[in-house]
């Protein structure tokens, strides 16, 4: 692997004061790559709890039949979706949106991987990743998110934007699109994926392309709004 993962891991935490394991997510787009042997879940499962069981210690592969959100396995790019999570109406009826034309934006707007992107997914903590991650997940307050973005920009100094919607979070805005864009997002968890992750009302989700991780554990100690935690 190109990183001390494990090491990464505990600065990044112990830094800001993380109270869940970082989660790396490898996005594989060949079979061949897929390392044998991890564990897959029992029964389908939606990706937001698996980011959520992940956070408890836990490490999951998920193929393409160990998806039970659709609409999860369609941002991630394992497989089309169906007319009735695209069509807007669900949201609609739910109250999310005010139609089905507002409905059909967020899936329209969110973003994805293209559909046969994905062949499997591997989540599991960071400092146990048997490869290289393409995402790490981070589950953070306010502040501990606004550490961990500190830390992407300390050398540029450049404006991280950030994008929001009230579906998808984990898989759209904090898993495709670090992944896609190259840049950090942190974001709300909505109602129900915050529930399947086990999340609390005062944590968000924090999305950081792989990239970024050595240079931010390098500089996050000393960045201005950081205070020094003490070594447990």
């Amino acid at each position: 692997m190109n990183a001390n993962y494990a090491e990464i891991a505990k600065t990044l935490s112990r830094a800001v004061g993380l109270t869940k394991p970082l989660v790396a997510v490898k996005l594989f787009d060949d079979p061949h790559t897929v390392p044998e042997g991890l564990p897959r879940p029992q029964s389908a499962l939606y990706y937001c709890a698996a980011v959520g069981r992940a956070m408890q210690g836990e490490t999951i592969l998920m193929l393409a039949d160990d998806h039970g959100c659709q609409r999860g396995a369609y941002m991630l790019g394992v497989k089309e979706a169906p007319a009735s999570i695209t069509n807007g109406v669900p949201y609609a009826k739910s109250h999310m949106v005010a139609s089905a034309r507002a409905g059909q934006r967020l899936i329209e707007q969110a973003p994805k991987l293209p559909v046969g992107h994905t062949v499997a997914i591997l989540l599991t903590p960071l400092a146990e990743t048997p490869v290289d991650p393409d995402v790490v997940l981070a589950a953070a307050n306010p502040h501990q998110a606004l550490q961990l973005l500190n830390a992407t920009n300390f050398d540029t100094g450049l404006e991280i934007p950030l994008r929001f919607q009230i579906l998808t979070s984990f898989c759209a805005y904090s898993t495709v699109l670090p992944f896609k864009s190259a840049q950090p997002q942190a974001t709300i968890p909505q109602e129900q994926a915050r529930k399947r992750a086990g999340f609390t009302n005062e944590e968000m989700i924090v999305g950081l392309p792989a990239e970024v991780l050595s240079r931010a554990a390098e500089v996050i100690e000393g960045i201005c709004c950081v205070v020094p935690q003490p070594e447990v």
